[in-house]
């Protein structure tokens, strides 16, 4: 003979249930996923430093730094603690050596950290992380990345974009056929005053990650950028 009991859970324990099962409804926890990353230093300063790479198991020595070219992808694994560049060639008062911390979203398939130099922090450098699979940034696309902190309007062919100022990628997809296409930067405030002008060559075999830098003279308010073209034609 069966009988049923009735289970009472006492006011202490039904918090704590209720705790755990919030957790892991949320996905709060300790919870761990791996990362493929690349890395692109914005400088040649910034390649030729020591900077090791630091997951929840390990550093990494990041050996192949290049301004021209993204690095090799490093597996990692992502957890409660964060990624962080470890500027191994800069200590703190503590003896330690100084890092920044990358933000990498769960949902990025293929991460790409910009490394960007900066006076300001105590590793000397920041990061920018985009997302760089070609799903999301297609071949025959530009993507601007605005490291000036100023907002820009960015004239092509006969469209015009906005390029806020934050550190953001902004596509631009021209579509169409391999032709030359101006490219024009300027203020918004400004519009006859040209800060970058160029004809470029567009391809829908190529996809450019282009940089807009400050020039080091700031008595100069012209922009300078750097492009990093990537053809789908070419072996990785």
């Amino acid at each position: 003979m069966i009988t049923s009991q009735k289970v009472s859970i006492t006011p202490r324990i039904l918090p704590a249930l209720l705790g755990t099962f919030v957790l892991a409804v949320l996905g709060l926890g300790n919870v761990t996923h791996g990362a493929s990353v690349r890395f692109l230093p914005m400088s040649e300063e910034i390649a030729a430093r020591k900077i090791g790479l630091q997951d929840g198991k390990a550093l990494t020595m990041l050996a192949d730094l290049n301004v021209r070219k993204r690095s090799k992808a490093y597996t990692c694994k992502i957890g409660a603690k964060p990624l962080t560049l470890v500027a191994l060639d800069r200590q703190r008062p503590n003896g330690l050596p100084a890092g920044v911390e990358i933000s990498v979203a769960p949902e990025m398939k293929s991460p790409l950290v910009l490394i960007v130099a900066s006076a300001d922090a105590p590793s000397g450098m920041r990061t920018i992380v985009i997302e760089d699979g070609t799903n999301d940034f297609p071949w025959g696309s530009l993507r601007f990345v605005n490291t000036t902190e100023k907002p820009y309007i960015i004239r092509y062919d006969k469209e015009t974009k906005a390029i806020p100022g934050e550190p953001k990628a902004v596509d631009v997809i021209p579509g169409g056929e391999a032709r030359n296409m101006g490219v024009q930067l300027f203020s918004e405030a400004e519009p006859d005053a040209i800060l970058y002008s160029a004809v470029w060559e567009h391809d829908p075999n190529l996809r450019k990650l282009i940089f807009i830098l400050s020039q080091a003279d700031a008595a100069h308010k012209e922009l300078k950028l750097e492009v990093i073209p990537q053809d789908r034609r070419a072996k990785d």
